[in-house]
């Protein structure tokens, strides 16, 4: 057990933090959780807004990080890592096959690299993407996947960390881990929404490259559902420091009229992955976690 309740959250992208989870984090912070985030990739290969397409004077790898600077000063986290990799892009595009490529790395060297951050931050409770990627994104799928195994394999004395400076970590076992969620009726309203209104919801994002059909028949169960009405504001001051990438709101919601999507903006959900779900629907991702005073 450790003396403060903490918070570890693993995301793919620069602006996945304050986009998806951003309410969450900063609900969290505010409450005196230590609230850590680690960012898997530069976001190299994200798309940009129009206003930011010709900028030359700095790559977008290092616009984005200041950017993530500045939305971590909004949330109020505790800290942000970075881990060296390159944004890998969307699927089937050919950043999938650059070198540095997130989704090119050795499983291996990535499972030890999440060990050692899940050993020194020691959470008690570890957020990250759902399994299908919450709309397919390569980077987001191996996300989940490295920190899934890195959840159950930091607590265990066998499993070596990625040894900085020849120092290996004593084991850390999290008490919960959750994937970020998305109530799919919600989804399903939207799709209709655009449908009614002559948009395609098969083909929605700047690149018209996100198929929101298809992301609303994937199963994501919701299990918590946490209440971070009183930090939206919070969340969108951190998504607009996302400059380069911010387009209004959530990409689900932004077809919806602006006191619609801001009710149902209120909840944020997550998928409890670990331990197994009950049929409480929790309120607090800390609910029932052992800690000390």
């Amino acid at each position: 057990m450790t003396n403060t309740r903490t918070l570890l959250g693993v995301f793919a992208h620069p602006d996945d933090e304050s986009f998806g989870p951003g309410g969450t984090l900063a609900r969290y912070a505010a409450e005196g959780v230590h609230v850590h985030v680690i960012i898997a990739t530069d976001g190299d290969a994200g798309s940009v807004t129009e206003s930011h397409r010709n900028q030359t004077e700095r790559t977008l790898a290092q616009v984005r990080s200041e950017e993530l600077a500045r939305a971590a000063v909004e949330l109020g986290v505790t800290s942000i890592w970075n881990l060296p990799y390159r944004d890998s892009g969307m699927r089937g595009s050919s950043d999938n096959e650059h070198p540095r490529a997130l989704v090119q790395q050795p499983i291996h060297r990535l499972l030890a690299e999440l060990i050692d951050y899940v050993r020194r931050l020691k959470p008690q409770v570890v957020i990250t993407h759902d399994p299908y990627g919450g709309y397919g994104h390569p980077d987001h799928i191996r996300c989940c996947e490295v920190v899934t195994a890195a959840f159950y394999a930091a607590g265990q004395r066998n499993v070596l960390n990625a040894a900085r400076n020849g120092s290996v970590l004593p084991p850390h076992a999290p008490q919960k881990l959750y994937y970020s969620s998305f109530d799919k009726r919600i989804l399903r309203w939207v799709v209709k929404f655009m449908q009614l209104t002559g948009r395609n919801p098969r083909q929605v994002g700047r690149n018209q490259d996100v198929d929101l059909v298809q992301i609303a028949a994937w199963e994501t169960p919701i299990h918590a559902r946490i209440d971070v009405g009183s930090y939206l504001d919070c969340k969108e001051r951190a998504s607009r420091a996302h400059a380069s990438q911010y387009s209004g709101g959530p990409s689900t919601l932004r077809a919806l009229p602006g006191p619609l999507r801001r009710r149902l903006s209120r909840y944020e959900n997550y998928t409890r992955a670990f331990p197994a779900p009950s049929a409480y629907q929790e309120p607090d991702l800390f609910h029932n976690v052992i800690w000390q005073n």
